[in-house]
């Protein structure tokens, strides 16, 4: 008898530390805020269409010999007449440090060759370069 008792016991025991433990961070979580009263990110490693933009145009040229060459060269052209309108704009500094702030992550992460196939890659690649080309021209310029 005295057995079964102090398996009870001890596991009321870790119940109630368990359940002291969980509702304390419940009282300590800020109110939620609507997605629209909320700034964009300032953090480092935030999204942004310039790192949005160079990862799917190296995830398309992951996936090798199904890359199509006119794409490639397209999508290449696209990613560098952007960049150099963003550097006239003023903006050399922030792809600087976004394009830093991605090698740096890539650095540490592992990725799938070709996600998606090449197909989804190719789609994804153009809507990342065409979001980014938006992106810069929407910024004023000098």
């Amino acid at each position: 008898m005295v057995r079964r008792f102090l398996p009870l016991s001890s596991m009321a025991l870790a119940f109630l530390t368990f359940a002291a433990f969980m509702g304390a961070p419940a009282a300590a979580q800020r109110a939620r805020l609507p997605a629209s009263v909320l700034a964009p990110p300032t953090e480092r490693f935030a999204p942004h269409p310039y790192t949005s933009a160079l990862g799917a145009v190296a995830n398309y040229q992951s996936c090798g010999f199904h890359v199509r060459a006119a794409a490639w060269r397209t999508l290449e052209r696209g990613l560098h007449a952007s960049e150099a309108d963003a550097t006239l704009k003023g903006l050399g500094a922030t792809l600087e440090r976004l394009r830093q702030d991605y090698y740096a992550l890539r650095a540490v992460s592992s990725t799938t060759a070709c996600g998606g196939g090449p197909r989804r890659a190719l789609a994804y690649a153009r809507r990342a370069v065409a979001a980014f080309r938006a992106w810069v021209a929407a910024q004023p310029g000098p």
